[in-house]
């Protein structure tokens, strides 16, 4: 596993390397006017900085140390219970709205994969929504759709 993790984080450190150079050559304009290689100048220096601090990590790590596959226990199970979530929020978003609907996909994660109490669980939804939805839609003025109760 220790192998892996270098030799994935090195491939990836490569990767950003040439999207970095790359984005110069696009131009990368300024913050008030960027350019073309701008988004992607930023997302190739945190995946270079994020394939270092995993390179440093892995060979810091003891022999001993070594973490569970990603594929072993829940994991395919979890997958496949987000996914059900997540299609089934597309299709109810349009009749429920964006703040039922949210909030129930958000209780669903909570409670199902997380596991926690149920007042937790109904606070740390609430909060999810009304944080997403105050972002959203009047920060950002993200048009939702309304739902029944017409909010």
């Amino acid at each position: 596993m220790k192998t892996l993790d270098k030799t994935s984080s090195l491939f990836w450190l490569l990767v950003s390397i040439a999207v970095f150079v790359e984005s110069f050559r696009l131009g990368v304009g300024t913050l008030q006017n960027p350019g073309r290689g701008f988004m992607t100048l930023g997302a190739s220096g945190i995946l270079g900085i994020l394939c270092l601090v995993l390179f440093l990590q892995t060979s810091l790590r003891k022999d001993g140390d070594e973490r569970k596959h990603i594929l072993a226990g829940s994991f395919p199970k979890s997958v496949l219970l987000v996914l059900a979530a997540l299609a089934v929020y597309s299709r109810v978003m349009p009749t429920l709205g964006y703040l039922i609907s949210t909030f129930l996909l958000m209780a669903f994660l909570f409670w199902v994969l997380e596991r926690r109490r149920i007042p937790l669980v109904l606070a740390s939804s609430v909060a999810a929504t009304l944080v997403t939805y105050l972002v959203f839609s009047k920060w950002l003025n993200c048009q939702f759709p309304e739902g029944l109760l017409g909010f």
